[in-house]
């Protein structure tokens, strides 16, 4: 028997809508704001807020740039048009304009 199409549309909405990230988290109240500290290649590290209201603050060489979560299927991505912080796990990946992507993972 076929799904009537509203009911696929229905789940295929509710999957997408509900990307978590799934960055590494201490221990904190629900609803804090969690900070990972990330050591990436050629020696440079770079700090994440992760921020209950969907956004993200990555703060490299004491620059932050503030970052709204986008879909992800599997992970998070947080973007705003020239930087884009991808990852799962213990895993973070930073695109930064035209840069090559920098691989960072969780301290």
């Amino acid at each position: 028997m076929k799904a009537p199409v509203s009911a696929l549309l229905a789940t295929c909405m509710a999957s997408a809508c509900s990307a978590v990230p799934d960055a590494p988290a201490p221990s904190a109240a629900a609803g804090a704001v969690r900070e990972v500290e990330f050591a990436c290649d050629g020696g440079q590290s770079v700090t994440v807020r992760f921020h209950p209201d969907e956004r993200a603050v990555l703060v490299r060489n004491n620059e932050e740039i503030v970052l709204r979560q986008q879909v992800s299927g599997s992970g998070f991505i947080y973007g705003n048009g020239p930087t884009t912080i991808r990852g799962k796990g213990e895993d973070l990946t930073v695109e930064i304009g035209r840069m090559a992507p920098i691989r960072c993972r969780a301290a």
